[in-house]
């Protein structure tokens, strides 16, 4: 067998993700991720955070099939209450959208907003997904409105 390399065509290198988080957010390597964005932390709460991740499918793998995954998936968080999902188009590629509340063994009670598109390409389908995560403030949640903000920032193109 000849040398293979990555990232080639048969190994596509992973697509560019370009976000705008808030200023006072950071960014933080995170294990299984590419990495997470995190509010400033606050004695006593939870920090909000964005986790961006990029799982690789074969080709041919679609939107309808990680959404079915990611709708499962917080369906089954604990006391979870799904609050609504979305086809949203962002940038000009399609995504789906869900939120979900549930209660955290150690955190209690969460949101989790999470954004998921699929990036095919002839050798692979590389599924971004970004989940963000705060506790529910009632009136003003300023956390869940970064989110939103940086989520609908998100610009993903598969690299060249």
């Amino acid at each position: 067998m000849s040398q293979q390399v990555f990232p080639s065509a048969s190994f596509p290198a992973y697509p560019t993700i370009q976000l705008n988080p808030p200023s006072d957010w950071t960014h933080q390597v995170v294990p299984d991720a590419i990495g997470a964005l995190m509010a400033p932390a606050v004695e006593g709460r939870y920090t909000a955070n964005v986790v961006i991740s990029v799982s690789r499918r074969s080709p041919g793998y679609t939107l309808q099939d990680i959404a079915a995954s990611v709708d499962s998936f917080l369906d089954a968080l604990p006391e979870a209450v799904l609050l609504g999902t979305e086809p949203v188009v962002i940038n000009g590629r399609d995504w789906h959208v869900r939120e979900a509340r549930y209660t955290h063994p150690q955190a209690g009670s969460l949101t989790q907003f999470t954004a998921v598109t699929v990036v095919d390409r002839d050798a692979a389908a590389d599924v971004v997904q970004l989940t963000g995560s705060c506790q529910p403030i009632e009136d003003n949640n300023d956390d869940l409105k970064a989110i939103y903000s940086l989520v609908a920032s998100v610009d993903v193109t598969p690299a060249s």
